[in-house]
């Protein structure tokens, strides 16, 4: 069948593969596609047409956590503007702050794994219940079938 043609399963850095030439197309998570870019502007970002995971970062702090002062003081510093904008400079993934967003480059808001344009195919994750499970098994079946 068509698994056959995959040529490997690389969640960790997945733009390498397509860097060194090792493989033509990729299936990649935004901000590998938004640092391929940055390597490589051949490289083109495609969102299909059913549309795509958006990616979203959590910061959280537990509720067991002994030092909560020292946690929301480190939040606080890295959501200041300048120092998210700072952030996105090393890793371009799509930044939700908008006083940062102001900060970025036109090169940066311009990259299109960051900031697609057709954010209406973008959803989050939703819970898949007992489904989550078969689709671990389906996955694992695939790459075992190689």
């Amino acid at each position: 069948g068509w698994f056959k043609q995959i040529k490997l399963f690389d969640s960790d850095s997945p733009k390498t593969a397509l860097l060194n030439g090792d493989v033509d197309i990729g299936l990649v998570w935004g901000g590998e596609g938004a640092l391929l870019w940055n390597e490589n502007k051949k490289f083109q970002y495609l969102l299909p047409a059913e549309g795509a995971h958006l990616f979203v970062d959590v910061l959280a702090i537990p509720k067991r956590a002994k030092n909560t002062e020292a946690a929301h003081k480190f939040l606080d510093y890295i959501l200041s503007p300048k120092v998210s904008a700072e952030i996105s400079g090393e890793f371009p993934y799509t930044n939700p702050n908008g006083e940062a967003r102001k900060l970025l480059t036109p090169e940066q808001l311009g990259n299109p794994a960051s900031y697609p344009k057709s954010e209406k195919k973008l959803d989050t994750f939703r819970h898949l219940g007992d489904s989550g499970a078969l689709i671990d098994e389906l996955v694992t079946d695939l790459k075992n079938a190689q």
